[in-house]
C-alpha cells in the first residue's frame, strides 16, 4: 500500500506543478495587469489610448502613433506586497476501510501564502517615419507566487508555487488616415514554473516533499485599432491572442531514507486571450477622463490534463473557470508644467466559480482597485512616473478535495475547508521615460 501512495506522487505533484504554469497574480485569475506605472495611477483606465507613456503598445499597438516623434525608451517596475491568512475551518482526511469511510480532522497551523514580488517592464519606440512607427516591449503578463510554511494544515495542496513569464513583443503601427490607426505585433513568451508540496506517504507516516519545475516558449500575436474623431478624444480596441504553452516538467520527490528517480510529465495549457476597449477625452486644459473595459477568456481553463512519461493514465483536474470583465475609470490632472497627477478605480472579477474550485495555489476572488499616481518632468525629454494602488479583495472560502492516492481513487482524500481572511495587496511602481 505504501508503494501506491509513493507512486501517486507523480500524478498529485505534477498536476499541481503544471497548474502553476498558470498561477496566481494580481489581475483576475493569474493575469498581471501591471505593465505601466502611469497606468497604475489611474487603475489602467484608457489602456492603449492614454498617450502618456510607451505602454500603449502593449495594450493596443496602434497607440504607438500617439507618442511624440522622437525615439523613446522606458523602464519601470511595480513592487507588489500581498497578504491573506488561510484559516482552517474543518479540513478533513478520509480513508476507505473495511468498516466504511474513516474521516479524521486535519491539524496544523494556519498560514499566509502572500509573497512580495517585483514586476518589471521595458519599452522602446522608434522615431516616426511618416505614417509608420515600430516598437518593442518586454513584459511579464502572467505570474507571481504563493509560499506556505512547512507543516501547515493544507500542506498536501500547496507549499511553494512560483511562475515567471517573459513576453518579448515587437510591434508596428500605421496611420491609415489622420483619424484612424492600425497596429499589430508578435509575442514570443517564455514561461518558467516551480512548485513544491508535502508528499503523502500513508496514514500516520511523516510527509515527504515533491517539487516540480517546468518551462516552455511559445508564440502569440496582438493587434489594435484606434479612432480619433477630434483632437481631444479617441477610442481604441486592443486584442492579445491566447498563447498555448506545452509545458515539460521534471518531478523530484524527497522521501526520508528512500531514493526516488525523477519523472517527467507534459501538459498543454492555453493562456487566455484578452480584449481591451478604451476611451480618452480631454475635458479642458487640465483635466482628462479615461475609461476601459477588459475581457479575458478564462473559460479556456476548463480542465487541466496531464500526460505522463512512465505509463500512468492521464490526470484530469476540473477547473471550470469563467470568462471575466474588468472595468476601470480614471482622471488625469495637469497640476503644473512639471507635475501631472492621476486617480483611478477599477472593479476586477475573479474567474474562480466557487469554493470547490478555489485552491491555496490560486486563492482568487473579486477585487476593487483604488489608485493614485503622479509624473514629474524635470526636462522636456525626461519623465519620472510614480503609482500606488491598494486592492480590496473579497474574503472567500476554500472547499477543495484532492485524491492523495491517484492510483486508487477514493482510497484517501484530503478536503481543505478554509476561510481566507483579510486578503489585500499594495502595489507601488516607479518608471522613467526618456526621449532622444
Amino acid at each position: 500500500m505504501k508503494h501506491g501512495y509513493r507512486q501517486s506522487a507523480l500524478t498529485a505533484a505534477v498536476t499541481a506543478g503544471i497548474l502553476l504554469s498558470a498561477s496566481q497574480a494580481y489581475g483576475a485569475g493569474f493575469q498581471i495587469s501591471e505593465s505601466s506605472v502611469s497606468g497604475l495611477g489611474r487603475a489602467f483606465a484608457g489602456a492603449g489610448v492614454a498617450g502618456d507613456d510607451l505602454s500603449d503598445m502593449f495594450y493596443n499597438p496602434a497607440g504607438l502613433m500617439l507618442l511624440s516623434d522622437e525615439r523613446q525608451f522606458q523602464i519601470g517596475g511595480t513592487f507588489i506586497s500581498s497578504s491573506g491568512k488561510v484559516v482552517n475551518n474543518g479540513s478533513t482526511q478520509s480513508f476507505a476501510s473495511t468498516g466504511g469511510i474513516l474521516t479524521v480532522p486535519v491539524t496544523g497551523d494556519d498560514a499566509d501564502g502572500g509573497e512580495d514580488s517585483l514586476v518589471p517592464n521595458l519599452y522602446y519606440a522608434s522615431p516616426r517615419f511618416g505614417n509608420f512607427r515600430y516598437g518593442i516591449n518586454i513584459n511579464a503578463p502572467f505570474g507571481l507566487a504563493t509560499d506556505y510554511k512547512d507543516g501547515w494544515f493544507g500542506q498536501f495542496h500547496a507549499l511553494r508555487s512560483e511562475l515567471t513569464t517573459i513576453d518579448l513583443n515587437p510591434s508596428v503601427a500605421y496611420a491609415v488616415t489622420p483619424d484612424f490607426t492600425i497596429g499589430g505585433g508578435i509575442s514570443l513568451q517564455k514561461a518558467d514554473a516551480e512548485l513544491s508540496q508535502a508528499q503523502f506517504l500513508g496514514p500516520g507516516l511523516p510527509a515527504g516533499e515533491a517539487k516540480v519545475e517546468g518551462d516552455d516558449t511559445s508564440v502569440g500575436f496582438n493587434f489594435g485599432l484606434m479612432y480619433a474623431p477630434t483632437a481631444d478624444a479617441r477610442i481604441g480596441f486592443g486584442y492579445r491572442s491566447k498563447i498555448e504553452q506545452e509545458v515539460d516538467g521534471d518531478l523530484k520527490i524527497s522521501i526520508p531514507g528512500l531514493a526516488v528517480p525523477d519523472a517527467g510529465a507534459t501538459a498543454t495549457v492555453e493562456l487566455p486571450e484578452t480584449a481591451y476597449l478604451s476611451a480618452f477625452k480631454q475635458l479642458n486644459s487640465q483635466w482628462g477622463f479615461l475609461a476601459s473595459a477588459r475581457w479575458t477568456k478564462w473559460s479556456r481553463f476548463d480542465e487541466l490534463r496531464i500526460e505522463f512519461d512512465n505509463g500512468l493514465p492521464d490526470s484530469v483536474t476540473d477547473e471550470s473557470w469563467e470568462d471575466v470583465w474588468t472595468f476601470s475609470v480614471g482622471l488625469n490632472y495637469q497640476a503644473t508644467q512639471k507635475w501631472d497627477v492621476r486617480f483611478g478605480v477599477a472593479a476586477d472579477e475573479s474567474p474562480v466559480p466557487d469554493a470547490e474550485h478555489r485552491t491555496p495555489r490560486i486563492p482568487d476572488d473579486d477585487r476593487t482597485w483604488l489608485t493614485v499616481g503622479a509624473s514629474y518632468h524635470p526636462t522636456t525629454n525626461v519623465s519620472v512616473d510614480f503609482g500606488f494602488a491598494h486592492l480590496f479583495i473579497d474574503d472567500s472560502e476554500i472547499d477543495n478535495t484532492i485524491e492523495l492516492v491517484s492510483t486508487a481513487p477514493g482510497a484517501a482524500r484530503d478536503n481543505i475547508r478554509a476561510d481566507i481572511e483579510n486578503p489585500d495587496a499594495n502595489l507601488l511602481g516607479v518608471q522613467v521615460q526618456v526621449k532622444f
